[in-house]
């Protein structure tokens, strides 16, 4: 055998762990570059992208030019829990990749090297969110807390060290359990550090003495060396970080990927974790009824599509809250009249599926049905975005104005009846055009 030959041999020749690591970072990159790119063409940067980007810069900038009168009724604590949020959903970063098994997995040296660049690579991206996050928010709080340079550079580093311990945290969680545990024990860890950086956040940016500050980072970025370093002496992860890495490119390609058709997923138990009970979710047996609580039913126990629905909600409590109230009333019926066409297309997929194409029901019953169904999905949220405009009514002018959360949900409800019996008609009137359309081709 040749000298340098055999595995050690072959490893020496490919280069490093760290150029490896690297090379392979840029490939996911450019792996997820290539399917935004899918969806983010030159029309839609040149006519939605950066129009947005424009409003949205200008109203930042107006933000802290002329700081609203809620804005000094912010709590201390929102630009700790901001940046919270943003730092534990993120997981630690390996680069592994299938291949590895045949034999580089077999150099105790190169998964050194390996899992030591991908440290420093979550520690660099934890770093770079949580300063540019709190770039964002230092301008307005400077206006009206009176936060300096300084402080945000302290709290920049702290939020990121605090990322870094918690993506080690996340990553031993979820090498020891599995399943509903390892659900459970991530989002109970989540909590606990949120409720634990928030204080400490607090004390960081309005203590009088630097130096203690200071050394709180210090003692954060030891627990974040420590950490790493025992991270690189475990073995027998490769399982678990393939896994990881795949979950990495899902949640940077999941929006773009969203409306594709999903591959299905064998259930976990027995029975369903969502609406377990057999007996019948709505009092009226009609037919339409029945095939609405079948779709209902069907569209909870998906876990994605509940994921989808729960963001849009939240999406839409933040567009009705920011907004003066005369904008966040058309924001209203323009996120009301997205989710129903939302739900239209999960509904006429339901339908399309091979299953439910079996059944023969008549062309007004379906069209009843997903009336009825889309109503049950569309009005909870939409009575949830009413509550939202109401609670910022009696936020902004106080006194009795507090009694509009409850007066908003109660005009909006028969009004969202109207609204999904309205669309309800004009997509009828859509498919009608479309059929006669496809029709007049055939002949």
């Amino acid at each position: 055998m040749k000298p340098g030959g055999g595995l050690t041999g072959s490893l020496r020749r490919s280069g490093s762990p760290i150029r490896l690591a690297l090379s392979r970072c840029f490939v996911f990159w450019r792996k997820s570059a290539s399917a935004w790119r899918m969806t983010l063409d030159w029309t839609v940067v040149l006519y939605l992208v950066l129009p947005a980007l424009w409003v949205a810069g200008g109203m930042y900038a107006d933000l802290f030019r002329h700081p609203p009168d809620w804005l000094g009724r912010v709590p201390e604590w929102a630009p700790a829990a901001i940046l919270a949020v943003l730092m534990v959903r993120a997981r630690l970063r390996t680069f592994a990749e299938y291949g590895d098994g045949l034999f580089l997995r077999a150099s105790g040296k190169w998964v050194r090297g390996m899992a030591a660049t991908g440290l420093a690579y979550t520690m660099a991206a934890r770093l770079a969110v949580a300063g540019v996050a709190t770039a964002l928010l230092l301008p307005p709080l400077a206006a009206t807390a009176g936060w300096g340079f300084g402080q945000g550079a302290l709290l920049a580093a702290a939020a990121g060290f605090m990322g870094f311990v918690w993506t080690c945290a996340r990553d031993a969680a979820e090498r020891r359990w599995l399943g509903a545990r390892r659900v459970l024990a991530v989002n109970a860890l989540r909590a606990a550090f949120i409720a634990a950086w928030i204080p400490a956040a607090r004390w960081l940016v309005g203590g009088d003495e630097p130096a203690a500050a200071v050394a709180f980072n210090a003692a954060l970025a030891a627990c974040s060396a420590l950490l790493g370093w025992r991270r690189t002496m475990v073995s027998g992860t490769f399982a678990h970080e393939l896994e990881a890495e795949r979950q990495a490119y899902a949640d940077n390609v999941g929006w773009v990927l969203m409306d594709t058709e999903k591959a299905p997923t064998p259930p976990a138990g027995r029975r369903p974790w969502v609406l377990r009970n057999p007996r019948p979710l709505l009092k009226r047996r009609s037919e339409p009824a029945r095939i609405a609580e079948l779709w209902l039913r069907s569209l909870l126990r998906d876990g994605a599509q509940t994921a989808t629905l729960l963001r849009f909600a939240c999406l839409g409590i933040t567009a009705v809250w920011l907004p003066p109230l005369w904008l966040a009333a058309i924001a209203w019926i323009g996120m009301i009249a997205l989710l129903a066409l939302w739900l239209d297309g999960l509904w006429d997929r339901w339908l399309s599926e091979r299953y439910m194409a079996l059944f023969g029901w008549q062309e007004d019953v379906r069209r009843e049905a997903g009336d009825v169904g889309r109503l049950l999905l569309l009005r909870p949220v939409g009575l949830a975005w009413c509550a939202v405009i109401g609670l910022h009514v009696g936020w902004m002018h106080g006194g009795l104005w507090w009694s509009a959360a409850a007066l908003l949900p109660a005009v909006g409800y028969p009004l969202l009846g109207w609204i999904n019996a309205a669309a309800s008609r004009t997509l009828a009137a859509r498919a009608s055009r479309s059929s006669r359309k496809d029709a007049g081709k055939a002949t």
